[in-house]
């Protein structure tokens, strides 16, 4: 018997520990290479909210009305719908400056917990009306599209279209059927005008803006109230369906699956905060902020305990319900000294899903159990992904990075999908703006096993003479799990003759000329392979070519100036240079594009054309549009000499074509018609309009440069870079081909944004706005910016574009210059208090002169400094002959 009870005891240890999870691993975070990011969408029109279908398929809703869906079979989008909304305020004043653009229009969708069974979608938006209002609809979803006729508005309040901003939009359904929706307080800035006192609406019982709502929507298109609400039915100048009071701004609303408790982010005037709440509440908006902060713009007296609402403008109770429920994370513009959130300067909290690994059991790919009972959040300015953890009682416990910060652009809505993945719904930075770049969709994969290995082919040489002796590199092979366990490498001649080599890094002795293929293949212990190929030459050395540039600076270019230039060109095979066979080439990089993303292009691009026909031919080719159009001969559509010659001439010519490429034409050119293209900027279309016209026939006016000469810099150059570009193409030797040498080289603009610079140190990021250059702020006793392999000849001062300067000029700060590292060669120095303004906003600081490439340190040094000291921001800096 005792012997029985043994085995019965191993047999059920085994049992558990075969069916546990590993407890170890669920507290270790995973790595992040273990999440895969897969851009699913582009051609998104101001993308505001999402919700996944069981199938997969993702339900979006446009800010100007449009009902979309993504299909991952098909790996399209389709509108199922186009609402009619209101897309304009009655003032001109916006948060993005432009006029009269609202931030009114469509915000939320939800599908029904039972859809697959009733169809059901709810939808908040306010409708195209003269009257300003607002709705919560339900329609069913039919077929291919939304029956509109099924239409059953649910709840309907007033709005004001007056003055900007705040509607929220947040949907969810909680584990009993009810629904919850976040209103925005709709209101300005200004506490002293009705339509910026946030107390008629946040903090008025009788209005649902700036309110979490809970109702249980009934099958026969009416709503019910849930037990547990803020107000009762019978409660006077109040709204019953108030779940959550004084809130300004809510985004994306979440529910643990298991304690029930609501989870929101939200904007805030000058502090954001995340939410929880276990029960109903009063969150304290516009009377309090963060942890219970009085809110300053508020003069009459009121406590935490007695809070009045006595603005001439609520309609609800005086006495409002207290004490108010603190933020349970909250940040501002300057860093967090009780929270890690990562950045400074403008903010915007998003929210996200609370994730728990019990809902997703039967998923093909759930994320880990270290994220179990964990919120992920974001912030729509600074980019950022965070999972905040609380403890048993609802608590802040700990809040860390999910995603590497600057990974997105503009997110405005996350979930999770019923097989796992993380959802990710970009709007962009780009406000108001139809179609722009970064609106998207993207999917966050977690891979919880084997990850297949990169291989990557690369060699110390690609070229040269015969016999030559070449080491073939696996340098830029990835395997996240360490377990490649064979490295083979095949050479392969012209002849189909081949070697194999079963080493990592090979030395390979080629004695015949001719043109071979190395392939590498990378094999892990779980059978995972892959490959890459590398092209070598032998029996030709390629040329050599450089730039030399005389009595001027191969960093910065300077307005006004004459670029003195010469080229130099050496070759092994040839016995004397070829220069009919030589190309020097240069222009501007024109403003709004990358030169990063533009070095390939123009490496292959014709000399004749200038830089703008480079980057259309690039967007031609990226946005598909030679699939349709040949450069001289008809294809479905016509050919670009066609389009060249009936436009050459025409006037507004950008104007038109732009037009035609952004939103589409049909009949033009006979039956054809080519679609629009909305992702595409004007600036874009412009570029692609110039390859057009420049393309087909070789200016010779934009031939070869001489390989020595001079440039005009224009005295205002607006170009972040200018580009030179020279390229040799040899004879070839005996049955070897040609090989050409392209060398490129960029100027920069002489002022460089500080969001540029190549290392910093004790700097603290700033985020004015998004759509600005990030600021840096000093953050130690010494912090430093710094610029690397810059050319200082020529150059006698550096000119600091700094901001509140005039504030810290007794503080003790200094700044000293110093070359090649934080502790070498001063090559100029001062006090802050002694720098005085030479151009609107410029400081400037005389330096030793210097020729040659150096890198380049800026101190900020303060042995006073203190975390609540006065701070200044760093902008830009400016190189100066």
């Amino acid at each position: 018997m005792k012997n029985l009870n043994v085995l019965l005891y191993v047999l059920m240890w085994i049992f558990f520990q075969c069916t546990s999870s590993d407890p170890y691993r669920d507290q270790v975070k995973p790595e992040s290479n273990r999440f895969e990011i897969e851009l699913l969408a582009e051609d998104l029109n101001q993308p505001m909210s999402m919700d996944i279908l069981n199938d997969g398929r993702v339900l979006i809703v446009e800010k100007d009305g449009a009902v979309k869906v993504f299909d991952p079979n098909s790996n399209q989008v389709n509108t199922i719908a186009e609402i009619p909304v209101n897309k304009r305020f009655s003032q001109p004043y916006t948060t993005s400056g432009n006029k009269y653009d609202a931030d009114d229009g469509m915000h939320g969708v939800l599908l029904d917990p039972n859809f697959d069974v009733n169809k059901f979608i709810y939808l908040y938006y306010s409708p195209e009306s003269e009257d300003p209002k607002s709705l919560l609809v339900r329609y069913k979803w039919e077929g291919d599209s939304l029956d509109l006729d099924s239409k059953n508005i649910l709840l309907e309040w007033s709005t004001q279209r007056e003055r900007c901003c705040h509607w929220g939009g947040g949907m969810v359904f909680d584990q009993d059927g009810n629904l919850l929706l976040a209103i925005g307080d709709n209101s300005g800035f200004n506490l002293k005008t009705e339509f910026g006192d946030s107390r008629r609406t946040s903090g008025n019982s009788n209005d649902l803006r700036g309110s979490i709502l809970r109702i249980k929507p009934e099958l026969d298109g009416t709503y019910t109230i849930p037990d547990g609400n803020l107000f009762s039915e019978k409660n006077l100048n109040s709204r019953p369906e108030i779940y959550i009071m004084g809130v300004r701004n809510p985004w994306r609303l979440s529910t643990d699956s298991k304690t029930g408790w609501l989870y929101w982010g939200e904007v805030g005037e000058s502090t954001d905060e995340f939410n929880s709440a276990q029960e109903a509440g009063n969150f304290g908006w516009p009377f309090f902020i963060g942890n219970n902060e009085k809110n300053a713009k508020i003069e009459t007296e009121y406590d935490t305990t007695h809070i009045t609402n006595n603005s001439p403008y609520n309609t609800g109770l005086t006495e409002l319900p207290s004490p108010p429920v603190p933020a349970l994370v909250w940040y501002d513009r300057n860093p967090s000294e009780i929270f890690p959130i990562p950045g400074s300067g403008s903010l915007s909290a998003v929210g996200g899903p609370f994730y728990r690994k019990a809902d997703f059991a039967s998923a093909i790919r759930p994320f880990p159990a270290y994220y179990d009972g964990k919120w992920f959040v974001t912030d729509y300015v600074r980019g950022w992904v965070m999972v905040i953890e609380v403890d048993e009682k609802g608590n802040f416990k700990a809040i860390e990075e999910f995603m590497p910060e600057g990974t997105f652009t503009g997110i405005n809505d996350m979930d999770f999908a019923p097989n796992g993945d993380l959802y990710i719904l970009q709007y962009g930075h780009d406000s108001y703006e139809s179609y722009a770049k970064d609106a998207k969709l993207f999917r966050i994969k977690y891979n919880d096993g084997n990850r297949k290995p990169i291989a990557k082919a690369t060699s110390d040489k690609r070229s040269g003479s015969v016999p030559m002796e070449v080491t073939l590199l696996t340098k830029g092979t990835i395997d996240y799990d360490n377990n490649i366990n064979q490295y083979k490498w095949i050479i392969t001649s012209e002849n189909g003759e081949y070697t194999t080599f079963n080493e990592q890094q090979p030395v390979v002795s080629i004695n015949i000329p001719g043109v071979y293929q190395a392939i590498l293949t990378v094999t892990d212990s779980e059978g995972a392979t892959d490959s890459d190929t590398l092209e070598i030459i032998t029996g030709n050395d390629p040329p050599k070519v450089t730039f030399e540039f005389f009595e001027a600076n191969s960093s910065f270019y300077f307005p006004g100036d004459q670029l003195q230039y010469s080229v130099h060109i050496s070759d092994q095979e040839d016995e004397e240079i070829d220069y009919s066979r030589m190309n020097v080439w240069a222009d501007y990089l024109p403003e709004g594009f990358n030169l990063k993303y533009f070095i390939e292009t123009i490496e292959k691009s014709s000399t004749y054309l200038p830089a703008k026909s480079i980057l259309g031919e690039q967007l031609i080719e990226q946005n598909k549009c030679n699939q349709c159009h040949y450069l001289d001969q008809k294809a479905v559509g016509p050919s670009f000499k066609e389009i060249e010659n009936r436009y050459q001439e025409v006037e507004n010519v950008y104007e038109l074509l732009s037009e035609k490429i952004i939103g589409g034409t049909r009949g033009t050119w006979g039956q054809a018609e080519m679609p629009a293209h909305p992702s595409i900027t004007l600036n874009e279309a412009n570029a692609i309009i110039e390859f057009i016209l420049n393309s087909t026939e070789k200016n010779e006016s934009r031939g070869s440069l001489p390989i020595s000469g001079s440039i005009s810099v224009p005295d205002e150059a607006n170009a972040g870079y200018m580009i030179f570009k020279a390229s040799y193409k040899d004879s070839g030797f005996e049955e070897i081909p040609s090989i050409e040498t392209v060398e490129i080289v960029g100027l920069r603009d002489s002022r460089v944004f500080v969001s540029d610079v190549d290392t910093t140190r004790n700097m603290r990021l700033y985020v004015p706005h998004f759509k600005q250059p990030n600021h840096l702020i000093p953050n130690d006793t010494m912090s430093f910016i710094g610029l690397r392999n810059i050319d200082l000849s020529g150059i006698n001062k550096v000119s600091l574009d700094l901001i509140n300067l005039s504030q810290v000029n007794d503080s003790g700060w200094g700044i000293t210059i110093r070359t090649n590292s934080v502790n070498g060669e001063i090559i100029g120095s001062t006090m802050i208090g002694d720098m005085v303004e030479v151009d609107e906003g410029f400081y400037q600081i005389q330096i030793q002169p210097i020729s040659g490439k150096r890198d380049l340190y800026i101190e900020f040094n303060n042995n006073s400094f203190k975390k609540d000291l006065v701070q200044f921001e760093i902008r830009s800096l400016k190189f100066i002959k």
